[in-house]
């Protein structure tokens, strides 16, 4: 059962670290987490090596100042004099590893700095001069951490990084040394923490309670290690079977810790150390990527906004120079929607009517010419029409060129570009602000969709609306009228062979194209207010559809940017999520 819960346990840690990578992969763009990556390169390696050494032998460190009587409570833990005792300062220059003849201690050796150990091995099936609850593990003697030999600290910190448990060692001198607490501050968290004062043979029962209340307040208090024992122990006087204080104790307790059970839950814990450190280091910028990372958001507002404005403007200034178009586009679907001489008279442009004109007042004269003047004019007002529709169907000249478009996005979203590069290094600070082409792009998608709808929806809506059968029947019926009446004169005229003559057709044809020409005039003036109306909707759906499409622009770069502060805000809570999926936090 336990070994299944172990495999679980460690299935889970597994799924635990593949998550924190990728949230601190997803992080490294940040220029707050780029400038500490070796701070958090550096947890994230011991996390690892936490966690690779689930099978492994514990190992205890014993640390602490000169002359705090490690290497003699080295020799009474393990019943053997293996570290040599003695007054010099200091006296460990080398360390002491104590470890099984099975135990491979490779990993422990390898890139350690300073002096080679001196290492003694023990066999662990063998009972004797080893005390029992010891069998099978690894224990260091490290040199002082407050020596005069600054290289001495380096081989204690490798050491330390190394183990499962410190043993941290101090008397009555070296208690409130800063030089140990610092030590302690790289690993608080990290590791399993035993605190030991030494030679409690040389204490009174009063300094020996201060002394151990001073060591209780520096673990709760500095280290965060509330529940860690705090022991007085004699080692001296336990080598020779006196009252050895709490050294029973601190056999005790160590052998819970190594234990094959314990120790698994005691690596977890280190590992959760180094995740609560990274979330630590990333506390402390949360707040300078939190101010940058709304000033970008601000940014990326006020830069849509001021792009959005800007360019709709310039659209709009195009916009009044298709007013004349739009009437007349406006006028030529309404002819479309109506097929009598009314919707004729509406599509004849100035230059047929010019030519119609000319042909009425040659016509008595010169019949022929004045149909030739009439046929020519509406041709060629016809030619001219379908290049108006093409030229007004077109929306390459509502959009400013590229350069303009470019140089109005670079003004925009300047603000926005400069708390991207606060926030983020290289390629990623890019991302954060729209690109150029983006935009342009945006622009000219908004301004097509806004015209073509006007084209192909408004525009013959409002044209069937302003010609409804109503008014077309009062503009054709007079003509019909008028075409029955010449008809019937002519036919009758025909019969009796009195022939009505050119003045009689040509003054009809007068009276009609005059009819035709004042209900054109009529119904155009009614069409003036529409299409201005059309016109306002137009800019007002460019508008729209410009200033949703700079949300569009800003939603990406806004996304990226929220990926960023979630991968953020997991790492800095990573150590809460941990413990919860282990069950409990131990």
């Amino acid at each position: 059962m336990m070994n299944e819960r172990s495999q679980a346990s460690r299935g889970e840690l597994g799924r635990l670290h593949q998550e924190l990578q990728r949230d601190l992969r997803a992080i490294e763009p940040l220029r707050a987490i780029a400038d500490r990556a070796g701070e958090l390169a550096g947890f994230e390696e011991d996390l690892a090596e936490q966690l690779e050494r689930a099978s492994s032998a514990a190992v205890v460190c014993l640390v602490g100042s000169t002359g705090a009587g490690k290497s003699t409570l080295l020799n009474a833990l393990v019943g053997r004099d293996i570290a040599t005792e003695g007054v010099d300062r200091p006296t460990t220059s080398a360390p002491v590893i104590y470890r099984p003849a099975d135990a491979d201690i490779s990993e422990l050796l390898t890139g350690l700095p300073g002096e080679p150990p001196r290492v003694v091995t023990y066999d662990p099936r063998d009972g004797g001069g080893v005390e029992a609850f010891w069998r099978g593990q690894i224990l260091v003697d490290a040199p002082d951490t407050n020596s005069v030999e600054t290289g001495h600290r380096e081989v204690v910190r490798a050491l330390a990084a190394r183990s499962d448990v410190l043993v941290v060692v101090a008397h009555r001198q070296s208690v409130a040394e800063l030089s140990s607490a610092a030590f302690v501050d790289l690993f608080a968290g990290r590791r399993g923490m035993i605190f030991v004062l030494g030679r409690r043979d040389e204490l009174d029962a009063a300094a020996d309670a201060e002394l151990r209340a001073q060591l209780r307040g520096l673990a709760a208090d500095r280290w965060g290690a509330e529940g860690a024992p705090v022991l007085s122990v004699s080692a001296r006087r336990g080598k020779e079977g006196a009252d050895a204080g709490g050294l029973p104790e601190l056999r005790r307790v160590l052998g819970d810790l190594i234990s094959e059970e314990r120790l698994g839950s005691v690596r977890r814990q280190n590992a959760v150390g180094n995740v609560a450190r990274i979330g630590a280091e990333i506390s402390e910028v949360g707040p300078e990527v939190e101010a940058a990372a709304e000033r970008l958001r601000e940014g990326l507002e006020a830069g849509a906004a001021a792009w959005c404005g800007r360019t709709v403007a310039l659209v709009n200034e195009r916009l009044d120079q298709r007013k004349a178009d739009l009437s007349r586009m406006l006028w030529n679907d309404a002819a479309k929607v109506w097929d009598g001489p009314g919707g004729y008279a509406l599509r004849v442009g100035g230059l047929g009517t010019l030519g119609l004109g000319a042909g009425a007042a040659v016509a008595r004269r010169n019949p022929l010419l004045a149909a030739g003047l009439a046929a020519g004019s509406i041709a060629a007002s016809r030619v001219q029409g379908a290049v108006r529709d093409r030229a007004f169907e077109s929306t390459s000249g509502l959009l400013p060129g590229g350069s303009e478009l470019a140089e109005l996005q670079r003004a925009a979203f300047v603000d926005a570009r400069v708390a991207a590069a606060e926030l983020a290094v290289d390629e990623a600070a890019i991302g954060l602000a729209p690109a150029e082409s983006e935009l342009s792009a945006c622009a000219a998608g908004a301004v097509d969709e806004a015209w073509d709808r006007l084209l192909r929806v408004d525009l013959p809506r409002e044209a069937r609306r302003g010609v409804p059968r109503p008014l077309r029947a009062l503009v054709d019926l007079p003509v019909f009228g008028l075409g029955g009446w010449v008809l019937y004169r002519t036919v009758e005229g025909f019969i009796a062979e009195q022939y009505v003559g050119v003045d009689f057709l040509v003054s009809a044809t007068i009276i009609a194209l005059a009819w035709l020409f004042g209900a054109r005039v009529l119904v155009r003036a009614r069409f003036a207010g529409r299409s201005a109306a059309l016109l306002s909707q137009v800019r007002g759906d460019i508008e729209q559809r410009v200033g949703a499409a700079a949300s569009r622009a800003i939603g990406e770069p806004s996304e990226r940017l929220e990926i960023l502060l979630g991968g953020l805000r997991r790492v800095e809570l990573a150590d809460r999520a941990w413990r919860r999926r282990l069950h409990g936090g131990e």
